[in-house]
């Protein structure tokens, strides 16, 4: 049996979703997205053990329907081993004043993360916190945490918070990013760029606002992966809502819109594009 990879489509905007089936057919979630999405998730994880449910950072778009089913029942519905994260400290995080756009810090970590913090006793023993450098292996898949929070990146700190990471199997390997953005891109590249290699990337920040150019040349991935419906697949350079906004009001800079990204596939001679927009996209590893 191959490894099977199944990145879903939306069904709550933005959201992002992995199945990955291993050949002893256990199951392998990376985030999930919102309530609405669990129907979907449940199908394709389709009752088979768990072995990991990776969460990327705590955004609504991307775990607010694991934090639904936690507080819920105990992720009853599920039958989950182990579930691997690194969130940023809430309270420690919040005592950062100093920061550019301090309301914003806070917007930031009151999402999704107090709600995550009330549920997660329930699942306590099945909690893990990961680490950069630390390496799982299920079945015939490995997985290796590339990056994890850098304390002191708060200017765009969920998505700078996300969990990198590469899994293998024989045959292919697949570099997540998370949403990953600029400033974090430029610390995984200085950190980790001989690691990243991989034939199959994860458009960080569903391919917009996200990491620079110079990350993705140095994965040389032949196919991409899109969370993106059809909007944001096809977003312009800079779109009119973003004018002024990353720069001025967040403090943040190098945030482009999806085409930009998209060029810089081309140039880098990518052909495969999987995206979302198309309906659930199903990959052999």
């Amino acid at each position: 049996m191959k490894t099977k990879l199944w990145m879903l489509e939306e069904t709550s905007d933005f959201m992002m979703s992995f199945v990955v089936v291993t050949d002893k057919n256990n199951a392998i979630v990376i985030d999930g997205g919102k309530a609405e999405d669990m129907p979907l998730l449940k199908k394709y994880v389709d009752g088979r053990h768990i072995s990991a449910w990776i969460l990327t950072h705590a955004h609504d778009d991307h775990i607010q329907g694991f934090v639904h089913e936690l507080t819920k029942n105990g992720l009853a519905d599920f039958d989950v081993e182990k579930v691997y994260y690194n969130f940023p400290d809430y309270e420690q995080t919040r005592k950062h004043t100093e920061v550019t756009d301090y309301p914003y810090l806070c917007r930031e970590l009151d999402e999704i993360l107090p709600a995550f913090n009330a549920a997660k006793g329930k699942i306590r023993e099945k909690l893990q916190v990961v680490n950069q450098g630390d390496y799982l292996q299920i079945d015939e898949v490995k997985i290796e945490f590339l990056y994890a929070f850098h304390d002191g990146l708060y200017d765009n700190l969920m998505n700078d918070a996300s969990l990198v990471f590469k899994l293998s199997t024989p045959r292919k390997s697949v570099l997540f990013l998370g949403d990953l953005g600029p400033q974090g891109g430029d610390v995984l590249y200085r950190e980790s760029r001989d690691k990243l290699s991989a034939d199959i990337v994860q458009m960080a920040h569903h391919g917009h606002m996200n990491v620079g150019m110079e990350v993705y040349a140095a994965v040389g991935a032949k196919a991409c992966l899109w969370c993106c419906r059809d909007w944001l697949y096809n977003e312009q350079e800079i779109p009119e809502w973003m004018h002024g906004w990353a720069e001025q009001v967040r403090s943040r800079n190098r945030m482009y819109g999806t085409a930009v990204t998209r060029k810089w596939m081309e140039q880098l001679g990518v052909k495969t594009h999987y995206v979302t927009a198309n309906g659930t996209q199903e990959i052999d590893l």
